[in-house]
């Protein structure tokens, strides 16, 4: 929708154009005029006569008008609409509009060739705005913005409102319109004139100074602000003031030194000034897009004046920083605004502008396609973080000394030699980096969020990035991979970053081994050699970057990771903090380094003096001790404050606290190593199986997990170590049940609820572990026993993996080795944990799990079942898995326990496995590959080598591990297949519409005899000796009426006719392949049918479920398995009649 240009208002906010429905207006272009101007003459190219600027034809208004008459003069009229009260005369000159006072003296040198008139060359009128704009930025809104400046005899009237009063009504306008609209968000880009660039700089001042609402959301929403031939800074040789009042006497038609026009325009104003430098601070805290173009043209003036200040009008157009881009305009001041057609140089150099800025905040609305999606997805690798669950909110009134640093104000507001800059914030372990980034993440938000701001939070763990391009050399298997650093920046990068996407679309669509992932070394090559090394522009105004690194890292892993975010942040314009351990070594390599635990002494003073709840007189001094003894470490002050809390609790005196607050270990580790020494003997037993399955699990364990795995775990794994060796892990035993555990593994832990356990957990930690829910945010109104354990603080789990918390808690088990190492230390904790999971995976209670033909997941239904049989089977096992604590972790993660340990992963015992899981029929092996899923030995592999998986690094080719399990698993299945193979050659298909007639097959000959009954209302068997499947023959319907044969009814199969849709269901107890026994009493007649043998879906209900039989009680197959199963060693026979 364009308006007419009839309708465009001289004073206020008028609306030019407005993309028609259904689309929606992807920003709002602003024009606004300099102070004398007008909504459309400022920006219309008048189809007027042009003078050829040359000496002898550019005159200068002041004198030409001398030498003519004085055209009739108006009593008062507006410098930016018609006149009030008469017609005035308009000049058509182009180059009329440069305006100075001149002396008599300088006119009298005219000579008469100045004064002919020119030949007049018609050029068209275009008002640029409503012609060619919309035309060229089709999704944009045009609005032009137009105030008065009134004038009495050719000078400006005083008492009138001055240009910042104006700004303050362009402020007003653009609120209310974009309020009333509904459009208060939508990207602002500005367009202004001459002293209109003085105007916009102060409504962007006034917005900031307000703290929210619609007059804060322009500034907000401020994209770009384009200025053409605006005054913004001092030249050598004039001041600001002086290039505004020139500009100003050009677009006024007035002598630049009347005093009048000084006031107006601001020129002497200090507000000038000031929207100066909070233009510049602006610029650098919100990043919006600056665009400036200067007059290109000096005028061959003969006078000196009028040369100087066209020069000084050039020089003050463009701000001197290398983004705005400057660029220039062959055009006077007046006309550098003015376009023919849209093949103007000046026209194209805008529009190019425009539609940059336009297409930007089109891309930050860009939506994924597939391709994209795959991409993203690629690159995301999906994985657990064991990240620290320490509190993420600081304690009140803490971490505010950070925003009181200088260092921190440069970083922020990013001042010239700091905008390019990372914040580097260093301490000791346990100080409170991570508290202090969040809570600055969290201020950030607060203040940036409703700019448009993006915040992009990541971790880096893991020791070093050699395990990256060289598999297998981590120190220890639980690492995380250090390449997930990477991995997270891109892929939150990935959606605000065009050049970004587009790039690595270009990565995803060339051939690789893995085609739906990105390998690690190919994402981190990506991201150090292609992405930081280019100049970086994303649609986003500010953009903040948070990286924590742990504390385990190694220095030369810290060093090559901030080398690395340096460059990006000198290539961009993010602002990016990183948080990591305390390393002299390391250089600050174009960054700001705030030593944190030399700077919250405060911070631990004010922890301190407000929990202690000692009461003596001596108070204040205690509260100076610790806080000395804590040297800037935080956790050490808030576990030392509760140690000697629950003393004074407790009745201990103040000598007793003083002489305890000087026996404790000032580091955190030797800290953690006095503490657990206060355990005895059997306390330090159950301490140790508690850390073990903490620090090693494959991933943060839930309460009730970990409570089975705790009863499941051996008491003296050392002891079965010394007799056994690594085979301890594959010596199961006999099957127990859940109901057992209690009673035969460690009675001493007498918990029964997850609140009984919860209280034990934390007496055996001595406070060390904690927990908290899957989204590590706090727990609310979440189950107790669904929660995860964690430890309180990284520092924990370094403390153990070092090798000081282990032996600290063995040092009283005879059989450990004083020189046991703790990698041996950890391997042998492995094996018991791999035992534990092997145990569980044996219990009784699963006699219903994997009880299928062949261990195959496929099962025989109905081809009216198969289309929801994938997902149904996969909620069914998603079902059994989360209806036994322990089950999904044990499943998941069996091959992490048990290729974590040396031995296995390098030499894996293939034979001893193989016994381990082929035994009792393969019972280890039907029940895990059940609920995985599957029994194809590729297809397991590839599960745990998936992205993400806690196994993927230990199966990495190096190893060899990958190869040797998955021989294993292919003897396995090949068992299995053996197995159901020696079923004889008489056809098995599911049961479905009713077989064809076959020859009727002779019964065997057998002497009626009663050997045992099926079932208790049995009364009809065949006597005689078969192989199964047998050939049975089976009363006619009258008989089974009368008599209730042993045949149990179930529904027809779909389509079966109605003489053959009779199904019987009859158990044989038996194994496959053996001859099968089978009498009973009576009479029988009726015609036999050869038999179709399948397993059909039973539920819980089905009359199978009754032990019934005197072979023993028989388990009915659970709600989820379909298909083939078992019934304690009985083959289930369905028979079409």
């Amino acid at each position: 929708m364009k308006a007419k240009e009839d309708s465009i208002k001289s004073v206020g906010l008028t609306l030019l154009y407005e993309p028609d429905e259904p689309t929606d207006p992807v920003v709002d272009i602003v024009l606004v005029h300099g102070i004398g101007g007008h909504p459309i003459r400022s920006w219309k190219c008048a189809g007027h006569p042009q003078l050829p600027t040359t000496p002898n034809s550019t005159i200068h208004f002041s004198t030409r008008r001398k030498l003519r008459k004085n055209p009739p003069v108006t009593t008062l009229r507006r410098s930016n609409s018609e006149p009030l009260l008469v017609s005035e005369y308009h000049t058509a000159n182009r180059s009329r509009t440069l305006v100075r006072k001149n002396s008599l003296k300088s006119s009298s040198r005219l000579k008469l060739p100045e004064l002919v008139e020119p030949a007049e060359r018609p050029i068209p009128e275009v008002y640029w705005p409503l012609d060619l704009l919309p035309a060229t930025c089709p999704t944009a809104r045009v609005y032009t913005w137009g105030y008065h400046t009134l004038m009495v005899d050719k000078k400006p009237l005083r008492l009138q409102n001055d240009i910042f009063a104006h700004a303050g009504e362009l402020l007003l306008d653009l609120a209310t319109s974009r309020t009333t609209l509904g459009s208060g968000a939508r990207p602002i880009i500005f367009v202004a004139h001459s002293t209109g660039g003085v105007l916009v700089k102060e409504a962007l001042r006034l917005s900031e100074s307000e703290r929210d609402g619609p007059l804060k959301e322009v500034l907000l929403s401020t994209s770009g602000v384009v200025f053409l031939g605006c005054p913004h800074r001092a030249t050598e040789h004039s001041t600001l003031a002086d290039a505004i009042k020139s500009m100003a006497g050009v677009t006024f038609r007035v002598d630049p030194q009347d005093l009048v026009l000084d006031h107006l325009s601001g020129a002497s104003s200090v507000e000038a000034e000031l929207g100066r430098q909070a233009f510049i601070r602006m610029w650098n805290d919100y990043n919006f897009k600056v665009k400036t173009f200067q007059e290109s043209i000096v005028p061959s003036y003969r006078f000196l004046e009028l040369r100087a200040a066209a020069t000084i009008r050039r020089l003050a157009g463009f701000i001197g920083d290398p983004r705005e881009s400057a660029e220039t305009i062959s055009a006077l001041h007046s006309d550098i605004c003015k376009f023919a057609s849209s093949d103007d140089p000046g026209y194209r150099a805008l529009a190019s502008c425009l539609v940059r800025l336009a297409n930007n905040e089109e891309d930050r609305r860009h939506r994924l396609n597939s391709k994209e999606t795959e991409c993203l997805a690629a690159l995301v690798r999906p994985h657990y973080t064991l990240s620290e669950t320490h509190p993420a909110t600081s304690y009140p009134g803490t971490c505010l000394w950070l925003y009181d640093l200088a260092e921190f104000r440069a970083w922020h507001h990013r001042s010239d030699r700091n905008k390019n800059k990372i914040l580097w914030i260093k301490g000791e372990s346990g100080c409170g980096k991570t508290i202090l980034l969040r809570s600055l993440r969290r201020r950030l938000e607060r203040q940036w969020g409703p700019a448009g701001s993006s915040f992009i939070w990541t971790t880096a763990e893991g020791y070093d990035t050699n395990s990256i391009f060289f598999p297998g050399t981590s120190r220890q298997q639980h690492e995380v991979n250090p390449a997930n650093v990477y991995r997270s920046l891109l892929a939150q990068l990935f959606l605000q970053d065009p050049s970004l996407r587009r790039a690595l679309l270009r990565l995803y669509n060339q051939p690789r081994d893995n085609p739906q992932m990105l390998d690690d070394a190919l994402i981190v090559s990506f991201f150090a050699d292609d992405y930081i090394d280019q100049k970086i522009e994303t649609p986003t105004r500010r953009t903040f970057i948070f990286v924590d690194i742990a504390d385990d890292a190694s220095p030369a892993y810290v060093e090559e990771l901030v080398y690395r975010l340096s460059q990006l942040a000198q290539n961009s314009d993010f602002s990016i903090c990183v948080a990591s351990a305390y390393c002299p070594s390391l250089e600050d390599m174009n960054a700001i380094p705030i030593v944190m635990h030399l700077r919250n002494s405060d911070d631990i003073l004010r922890y301190i003096n407000l929990n202690l709840v000692a009461e003596w007189e001596e108070r204040n001094r205690t509260v100076m001790r610790i806080g000395q003894k804590a040297s800037g470490v935080f956790l050490w002050a808030e576990i030392v404050v509760n140690i000697l809390n629950a003393a004074i609790t407790e009745g201990a005196s103040q000598d007793l606290i003083e002489y305890t607050l000087e026996e404790v270990p000032g580091d955190l580790h030797g800290l953690y190593e006095w503490m657990l020494a206060t355990l005895n003997e059997k306390e330090k037993a159950e301490s140790l199986m508690l850390f073990q399955w903490v620090i090693l699990a494959a991933e943060p364990m839930r309460l009730n997990d970990l409570f089975i795995a705790i009863r499941l775990t051996e008491p003296s794994p050392f002891t079965s170590y010394d007799q056994f060796g690594p085979f301890m892990a594959l010596r199961v035993g006999l099957p127990l049940s859940i109901r057992d555990l209690r009673q035969l593994r460690n009675s001493e832990i007498t918990s029964d609820t997850p609140y009984q356990f919860h209280r034990w957990l934390r007496a055996r930690s001595i406070g060390l572990l904690e927990l908290k829910s899957d989204n590590h945010q706090p727990v609310v109104n979440e189950p107790l026993g669904l929660q995860r354990v964690q430890p309180i603080h990284n520092s924990v789990r370094t403390f153990f993996l070092a090798g000081r918390g282990f032996p600290c808690l063995a040092e009283d088990f005879p059989a450990v080795s004083p020189s046991l190492s703790t990698d041996d230390f950890i391997d042998i904790s492995h094996y018991t944990l791999l035992r534990a999971c092997l145990v569980f995976l044996n219990m009784k209670d699963f006699e219903h799990i994997g009880h299928h033909r062949g261990g195959s997941t496929t099962p025989l239904t109905s081809p009216h079942e198969t289309r929801f049989h994938q997902q149904a089977a996969v909620d069914q096992r998603n079902l059994v898995m989360s209806s036994y604590p322990f089950l999904r972790y044990a499943v998941d993660n069996l091959l992490f326990h048990m290729l974590s340990p040396r031995f296995f992963r390098y030499f894996l015992p293939q034979h001893e496995v193989l016994l381990a899981l082929s035994h009792n029929r393969a019972r280890l092996w039907r029940r895990w590959t059940s609920l995985l899923g599957t029994t194809d030995p590729a297809t397991i592999l590839a599960k745990h080598a998936a992205g993400g998986a806690a196994a993927t690094a230990l199966l990495s080719p190096v190893f060899g591990a990958r190869y040797r399990l998955e021989r294993v698993f292919r003897k396995l299945q090949a068992r299995m297949a053996a197995a159901t193979n020696e079923t004889p050659s008489t056809p098995i298909t599911p049961i479905g519409p009713a077989s064809p007639r076959t020859p009727r097959t002779p019964k065997s000959a057998g002497a009626l005899s009663l050997d045992q009954t099926l079932y208790h209302h049995a009364t009809a068997v065949i006597s005689g000796t078969y192989t199964l499947p047998p050939v049975i023959k089976i009363p006619s319907p009258e008989q089974q009426r009368k008599r209730k044969p042993s045949l149990i009814p179930v529904r027809s199969p779909p389509g079966a006719k109605k003489r053959d849709s009779r199904i019987g269901v009859i158990t044989v107890g038996c194994t496959e392949g053996s001859p099968v026994r089978v009498q009973a009493k009576g009479e029988i007649k009726g015609q036999a049918r050869s038999p179709t043998a399948t397993i059909r879906k039973k539920t819980s209900n089905s009359p199978l479920a009754s032990p019934l039989s005197p072979l023993g009680p028989v388990t009915p197959l659970s709600p989820w398995e379909s298909g083939y199963g078992r019934l304690n060693g009985g083959v289930s026979l369905g028979f079409a009649v």
